[in-house]
């Protein structure tokens, strides 16, 4: 009699844990699928640009554009891929707010074209793309790289320098 009782506790104490268990999981799934949104993706787009001599005339822009997935989840880029667009600043702007987009575009290259197989971000990885071009020296320019998520969205960032 006294090992029935003790299987029958045994049984009820391992069916309450059991439910415990199973409320415990589907919080934790909630939790990291609805509110913390790990399954979606989350990258960082930066630019930085630098400047080398080339000759008495002209200089090396260097803009390293770099993309860091941030997330949790492999990010594949959308069909516009990942673009650089220089534009150059003219002397003559009025002082006051300048509306970089409507600058002059000098050069505009979308990077994973140089990828035929696809380009992939894996998850916790920085990628530095180089673009390098020839421009005239005592110039301005802004650069934006823009990385295509896909569904409509994307990612960018500007950056300007002075180039002696």
């Amino acid at each position: 009699m006294k090992l029935q009782v003790a299987q029958d506790w045994s049984d009820l104490v391992l069916k309450i844990m059991s439910i415990i268990a199973i409320a415990l999981g589907g919080w934790w799934a909630y939790y990291q699928f609805a509110i913390s949104a790990t399954t979606a993706s989350n990258v960082e787009v930066t630019v930085m640009l630098e400047s080398q001599k080339y000759n008495e005339s002209s200089r090396l822009l260097i803009v390293h554009a770099k993309a860091k997935n941030i997330g949790k989840v492999l990010v594949q880029p959308g069909k516009d891929g990942f673009v650089v667009a220089v534009r150059h600043m003219p002397t003559n702007l009025n002082q006051g707010l300048v509306e970089l987009e409507k600058q002059p575009l000098m050069h505009r290259v979308n990077i994973l074209k140089k990828y035929p197989d696809g380009y992939e971000l894996e998850p916790g990885v920085e990628y530095d793309e180089v673009v390098v071009l020839v421009v005239p020296k005592s110039s301005i320019y802004a650069v934006t790289a823009t990385l295509d998520l896909g569904d409509k969205t994307e990612v960018d960032q500007t950056a300007v320098a002075n180039v002696e």
